[in-house]
């Protein structure tokens, strides 16, 4: 996903197991956990020069790389055929008809209240059109790594530790054309797939200014504090 500013990617395995019994991390085995590590996705800022674009990756699901992603575009109605600048790739892209509309984005921080000592989580909600992606980063920047793969096989016996590195959220879906509104159709937390983002009833606004945007939210890791920035 692509406003003028923020994307958002997503990229699920199809060979994922859909993990329809599981109601929250601590319900996987280091086996299957090593499964979800098998996912990708990134957000971040985009800048573009010309007819070269620059994905500032500043959430990432995998340990962060050294190389940039940069790419050179070339639009032909409405695909795009992206070719690496800094790594040798081809990518062709194609605009979905539903994604055309108003783009919106915003970074978000959040809080579990019940949590001690008291951390945060950033994040970024991007929009286009009638889809969605929902962003919410871990506590502390990965360690430098070949993959996620390996960080877990390190912390196999330090469960705290595996959580940390797993409580990690990229949701995509469709906000009126699902089953439901906001309705979740891909997700890292196999277990939120099919749920609604969010509900007027779990949503209680705090405090509204033009600057930021205050709630609380019953989420499925406990109760939060989100504050959203456009």
């Amino acid at each position: 996903m692509q406003t003028p500013l923020l994307h958002a990617d997503i990229r699920i395995p199809a060979d994922r197991p859909a993990f329809t019994n599981k109601l929250s991390l601590d319900d996987f085995s280091l086996n299957e956990l090593k499964l979800l590590a098998k996912q990708k996705g990134f957000a971040g800022e985009t800048s573009v020069a010309g007819n070269s674009c620059h994905w500032k990756r500043q959430i990432d699901y995998q340990p962060s790389r050294d190389q940039l992603d940069i790419g050179y575009m070339h639009f032909n109605g409405n695909r795009i055929l992206e070719t690496g600048s800094a790594s040798n790739y081809a990518e062709v892209w194609e605009q979905l008809p539903e994604s055309r509309g108003t783009t919106y984005a915003f970074r978000f921080v959040e809080k579990i209240l019940a949590r001690s000592p008291e951390q945060s989580q950033a994040g970024m909600l991007v929009v286009s059109g009638d889809y969605f992606s929902f962003i919410r980063d871990r506590l502390t920047t990965l360690p430098t790594a070949l993959s996620l793969d390996n960080l877990l096989s390190e912390a196999s016996s330090d469960r705290q530790r595996l959580y940390e590195l797993m409580d990690f959220e990229i949701s995509f879906g469709r906000i009126a054309k699902g089953n439901m509104p906001w309705e979740i159709q891909l997700s890292t937390l196999p277990f939120r797939e099919g749920k609604q983002l969010f509900t007027i009833a779990e949503w209680t606004e705090i405090c509204h200014s033009e600057e930021d945007y205050i709630q609380q939210e019953q989420a499925w890791n406990g109760m939060i504090i989100r504050r959203w920035i456009v």
